[in-house]
């Protein structure tokens, strides 16, 4: 039930419309905006626009560097495209704040090789300034609902370990409704938290396991990020109570965060420091074990350059 009324108040909560009051705070947010623009492009002796803002949403990303788990370390390779809209609401007429990841690839050597590649992850945030529940009674009644809803997609999440023998698991889908009570008029703070289904198939030589998670989980997304995108910090984790179809029902969690730094640009191209660490409890590979894994390396983020 909780998950149908988010679904329905995401789709049809309208923003009230604005008084004549409101314009000289939609010019300040424009003004506010080619401010920012013009700090974000001085100009070189030769009179040339250079960026020193980026985006940590967007650009197409490469990076190498190293990963340790569970005490053993192997050089690891990382490849995705980030997109994201609506960095601004006011300026930009629209309530909602989408960061899309495509084509997601992580691959790591070492005796214990393997590697993970996820087709679609993303967060659909819709921002409320007023934002309220309906109650269609005889004298309809409007409830304050101080919260941001955020959808939380991901689609065909494969993860292979070679050194566990043949077999992968793929969490098909998985589907997250998060209340952000942050609220943030741009895209660079937020905190959502929510229910999330998910089913996962994990396939071995004795055969097919599937589970499922019927909104019986938990799950966190948070971030920050500096006005230049010169520093970066996300967290997430989730955790919950499964169901398998084969061995019963079973808690399981995750917890992971990063920090990211712009550290220099090649030709409007950052490079940027990545750090990273995780855990794992009895959700990790085919049998479901726990582990704690950690990671630094060097990326390139093309095209995320402010013009």
């Amino acid at each position: 039930m909780l998950a149908l009324g988010l679904a329905l108040l995401l789709t049809s909560t309208a923003l009230p419309p604005r008084d004549a009051h409101a314009a000289p705070s939609v010019l300040e947010a424009h003004v506010a905006l080619e401010t920012g623009a013009a700090e974000c492009l001085p100009v070189d002796a030769r009179g040339e626009p250079y960026p020193i803002c980026f985006d940590p949403g967007d650009g197409l990303v490469l990076g190498t560097g190293g990963r340790l788990r569970d005490g053993e370390g192997a050089p690891s390779l990382r490849a995705g495209v980030h997109i994201r809209t609506g960095r601004t609401s006011r300026s930009k007429g629209t309530p909602w704040f989408n960061s899309h990841r495509l084509l997601g690839l992580e691959a790591w050597g070492g005796e214990q090789r393997g590697l993970t590649f996820t087709v679609y992850d993303g967060t659909l945030r819709r921002h409320l300034e007023e934002g309220f529940i309906l109650v269609p009674t005889a004298r309809p009644l409007r409830i304050p609902f101080p919260f941001d809803v955020t959808l939380a997609p991901r689609v065909g999440h494969l993860e292979r370990r070679v050194w566990e023998g043949p077999g992968w698991t793929l969490e098909t889908v998985r589907a997250g409704l998060l209340l952000d009570p942050v609220r943030s008029e741009t895209g660079r703070v937020w905190l959502g938290v929510g229910p999330v289904a998910s089913h996962t198939l994990r396939r071995s030589p004795d055969g097919a396991e599937h589970t499922v998670s019927p909104f019986t989980t938990l799950m966190l997304d948070t971030g920050v990020e500096s006005e230049d995108g010169l520093w970066a910090l996300r967290a997430s984790g989730l955790a919950g109570w499964s169901l398998g179809f084969e061995n019963g029902t079973f808690f399981r969690a995750r917890a992971e965060a990063g920090l990211e730094r712009v550290l220099l640009a090649v030709e409007d191209q950052p490079v940027v420091l990545q750090l990273s660490g995780a855990y794992t409890h009895r959700d990790a590979g085919l049998s479901r074990r726990s582990e704690w894994t950690a990671g630094a390396g060097l990326a390139v983020r093309a095209f995320s350059a402010r013009w």
